[in-house]
């Protein structure tokens, strides 16, 4: 199956507030470019500041530049 990148997807989950119940439902939404570009830019701050191990590697890391730009 190979790697797969974090936005591989387009669909994601988000709570949503049901108005009938009052309650809280999950809902698939559109991953937009907006919201795409945001959680990229915080994965990176996330790996700036704990890298793992696993992002050492050459090899991860020109898969994830190459999946970021």
């Amino acid at each position: 199956m190979g790697m797969m990148g974090a936005f591989w997807g387009t669909r994601v989950m988000e709570i949503v507030k049901k108005h009938d119940s009052g309650g809280l439902v999950w809902k698939r939404i559109k991953l937009t470019t907006t919201r795409k570009a945001n959680a990229k830019k915080r994965l990176r701050r996330v790996w700036q500041v704990h890298p793992s191990p696993i992002s050492q590697s050459p090899l991860l890391s020109l898969s994830i530049d190459c999946r970021l730009a």
